[in-house]
């Protein structure tokens, strides 16, 4: 690193305050398995739920489907074949069935001419027998089904296959690409439970994001866009209705949806949508009455932001919310819109669904351990799952919600404080100040042990560790989460600041050992910070928006995303560039580890390029590391470890 970096202070140093237990290594925080979608059966007896476990040397992910007694219970394993992954269950409407989608190998089929059909289908296993069949045969890859409510029939949605000449074009390298107009589109089929023949509902160049089949069998409520990708999946879609026997337009609900799921009540007579709010940035849930048009948005004077809602019933929504950093369980009138707290949760919640009988299984997490299966019952919790006991042996640091003040307008500012398990007051540590994503998104209290979290693995190492969640982030209603337009720098950042300064006072942290690092919008927090203030000893900048500019038009999201915060790239470029990291790296004294993955189509690893070559030319010290094939969010169990050892290192280098 050279002499450059020998004067300055060092970061860490301070070591583990409970030497007796184990502190994990990064490979052991990302080997956590992971459990995610329960499904409660139509009588309350059992829980399904999808478990992922990481696997090592460049493997996919194994993912395999329980179940167990939503009581509580032995939980049994559906097993698979090598190689398999199980995902997505779904139980019959009669419950004695349960639905999956599976990439097993598919029966041999009797004519060596018919087309090859796709990995993943949807499969079924009877209770009674044990055994797993496949449901469908499709020639394109399976992305979602429902069941009719009579148990009758199943649609699923399938992406286009290519065609002979398009594979034959491929093999020959005559494959250009026409931009726009040459996607592969995801289709509705219907077909009889039993099995047989599929009939394709929709046309071709319709995408269909998301269905909900009508109580009555009649009909669907689709969430569709006129082209595929990302950026239409957020940010250019629609809700219409369409008949089950034909396909024909019923009726369009709204033009500007959001990715929120499609559910219908009950009765069939409400529909619950997202309608996308003006910036793009934000979004209302909807209750939609089919008789007279009329719509009730829900939750729009509690002071947080609303996550997943279901139907209860048809007079109660049920749903998860996040208000402050806390995740609530909530009820919401669908009459109304008015939203009644019932619980507080450590960690937001990776899927939940409603017995009939108003239990909430839920997989959600603790401050204490990685989300597992629960239900709650009244104000009950009942944890069912111990998928990762290892880490009752860790010594893992303590989570604290904590509230300021913001320096600019006064508005309360929110976030989590992380720190070592035997901190006493009056001990100044090393501290991190990691940025959440999005903007719109941010950190809650619970569990904080991944790849992208690294809050526990740096406090059981002794460092405290700030999470905040400043204006433009959710969790304070829409118009808080607004307040980052046109201003993705310099507002947030005085936030931080503001939080920064609390620890500061308090005795927490010492202002010789501050560092700043996050990914994605977090990366760009950090980015901006070392080129506005002399605060931070260095900043970790991962997968970063740099120049906001080139983002705008090189991104896979280039519609309502960030020309929603700043308005058209091409007439407003002055905001871009008064946002833009870039324009300050000139700044940057201190040392930048940049990160990102050369797959990243949301952040191009352009940007990072940008940062790293900046500071070389400004002589400052940085290194970057790429990561083949890596996409924004990674998926591989090696790179995850090798991020959270880079950040580790980093971090306890004498900065």
């Amino acid at each position: 690193m050279g002499a450059a970096l020998a004067a300055l202070v060092m970061l860490a140093c301070v070591p583990p305050l409970q030497a007796a237990r184990h502190v994990p290594s990064a490979a052991e925080i990302v080997d956590l398995k992971e459990l995610s979608d329960p499904q409660v059966d139509p009588d309350g007896r059992w829980v399904a739920y999808s478990m992922e476990t990481p696997v090592p040397d460049g493997g996919a992910a194994r993912w395999r489907i329980w179940r167990m007694p939503l009581r509580g219970g032995g939980a049994l394993e559906l097993p698979a074949p090598d190689g398999a992954a199980d995902r997505m269950p779904r139980w019959s409407p009669d419950g004695t069935g349960l639905a999956f989608l599976s990439t097993r190998g598919l029966p041999a089929q009797a004519d060596g001419k018919t087309a090859p059909r796709a990995r993943t289908q949807v499969w079924t296993l009877a209770l009674d027998t044990g055994t797993p069949r496949p449901l469908t045969a499709s020639h394109g890859e399976v992305k979602s089904f429902a069941w009719s409510e009579d148990g009758k029939r199943l649609a699923y949605l399938a992406v286009d296959p290519l065609s002979p000449e398009q594979k034959a074009r491929i093999e020959r390298k005559d494959d250009a690409i026409e931009v726009g107009h040459d996607g592969q589109y995801t289709r509705l089929w219907i077909q009889d439970a039993a099995g047989g023949n599929a009939r394709l509902l929709t046309r071709p160049g319709l995408q269909v994001q998301d269905m909900a089949w009508a109580p009555d069998g009649e009909s669907f409520a689709l969430r569709v866009s006129d082209e595929v990708g990302l950026g239409h999946h957020w940010y250019r879609s629609r809700v219409i209705l369409v008949s089950a026997a034909d396909g024909r337009l019923l009726r369009t609900v709204t033009e500007r949806a959001s990715a929120v799921a499609l559910r219908w009540s009950p009765d069939g007579r409400r529909l619950l949508y997202g309608q996308l709010g003006p910036y793009g940035h934000t979004g209302t849930q909807v209750v939609y009455t089919l008789a007279d048009a009329s719509r009730v948005e829900l939750g729009t004077h509690w002071p947080g932001s609303l996550r997943a809602v279901q139907w209860q019933n048809d007079g109660t929504l049920v749903g998860m919310g996040l208000r402050g950093v806390r995740p609530r369980l909530i009820e919401v009138d669908p009459r109304s819109g008015q939203v009644r707290e019932r619980l507080a949760l450590h960690g937001p919640s990776r899927g939940f669904s409603l017995a009939r009988d108003g239990r909430v299984a839920l997989v959600n997490g603790r401050v204490d351990a990685p989300p597992e299966l629960a239900v709650v019952s009244g104000g009950d919790v009942q944890w069912l799952t111990d998928t990762n006991p290892q880490v009752r042996d860790w010594p893992l640091g303590q989570v604290r919600d904590l509230v300021w003040r913001s320096s600019r307008d006064d508005r309360e500012i929110h976030g989590v404080l992380v720190l070592p398990p035997q901190w006493r007051p009056g001990t100044r540590l090393p501290t991190l100040v990691q940025a959440h994503g999005g903007p719109a998104d941010a950190w809650s209290s619970g569990w904080l042990g991944s790849w992208h979290d690294w809050a526990q693995s740096l406090a059981m190492r002794g460092y405290a560790v700030l999470l905040p969640n400043p204006r433009g982030s959710v969790g304070q209603g829409n118009a808080f989460a607004e307040l980052a337009r046109d201003d993705w720098g310099a507002g947030p950042f005085q936030d931080v600041l503001d939080g920064l300064d609390l620890l500061e006072a308090e005795g927490i942290a010492d202002p010789a050992r501050v560092a700043i690092g996050g990914w994605s919008y977090g990366g760009y927090l950090s980015a901006w910070a070392v080129g506005h203030s002399e605060r931070f000893r260095t900043a970790i900048v991962g997968a970063a928006v740099i120049d906001l500019g080139v983002m705008a038009m090189t991104t896979d999201i280039p519609y309502e995303y960030l020309p929603g915060y700043f308005g058209n790239v091409l007439e407003r470029r002055d905001a871009y560039d008064r946002n833009s990291p870039i324009r300050h790296a000139h700044n940057v004294k201190v040392p930048v580890l940049v990160l990102h993955g050369e797959e990243d189509r949301r952040v191009p690893i352009s940007q990072g390029e940008q940062f790293y070559w900046a500071l070389k030319f400004n002589r400052t010290p940085v290194e970057m590391v790429r990561y083949p094939r890596a996409p924004h969010w990674f998926e591989a169990r090696e790179q995850e470890r090798d991020v959270l050892e880079r950040v580790l290192d980093w971090l306890e280098r004498p900065h």
